[in-house]
């Protein structure tokens, strides 16, 4: 009995000490990081087009199919900052920018089949666009994982982007 207590709380005292990320320590929102996101607030024109798949080592190819792909404003600071913080990594991919006017301007669109997406009527300007691709391998568990870059959307411009690798 005295042998099963002491290997529970060595079981205890050891997944207490597992280790965990720290939460994203955004900058905080003021008048000017708010007001960088104007440019984006206005109606556009502009067409973004694209396809996300990742290659398998073995070099099978699996698209983003029925994935939501989000499109967020790349502003100096609020988008910098959350992309660098928690838009390219897999733990924080939840995680959206602290500021409200960010949130209200991100974008969203579902892949299709072949993992093709568009968003339209964009305004000029830098985006970060990504998805999440994962399938999963007997023994092995959860494969792939977050696709991403920025991208720049020009004026009077139909872009086309594809994203295959890690932001």
């Amino acid at each position: 009995m005295k042998s099963v207590c002491t290997l529970a709380l060595a079981a205890v005292l050891v997944s207490g000490c597992a280790h965990r990320a720290p939460p994203p320590s955004f900058v905080p929102v003021t008048e000017a990081s708010e007001a960088e996101y104007l440019p984006y607030s206005a109606a556009g024109t502009n067409v973004l087009t694209g396809q996300a798949f990742l290659t398998q080592k073995g070099g099978g190819v699996v698209k983003a199919a029925g994935r939501t792909v989000t499109l967020d404003p790349a502003t100096e600071t609020t988008g910098k900052n959350w992309w660098w913080q928690a838009g390219r990594k897999w733990a924080t991919r939840t995680v959206q920018p602290n500021s409200p006017t960010a949130r209200s301007l991100r974008r969203t669109a579902v892949a299709d089949a072949d993992g093709k997406f568009t968003f339209e009527g964009l305004p000029a300007g830098a985006y970060y666009v990504r998805t999440e691709i994962t399938w999963e391998v007997p023994y092995h568990g959860i494969q792939g994982g977050l696709v991403g870059k920025l991208v720049n959307v020009g004026p009077e411009e139909r872009g086309t982007v594809v994203i295959n690798s890690a932001p």
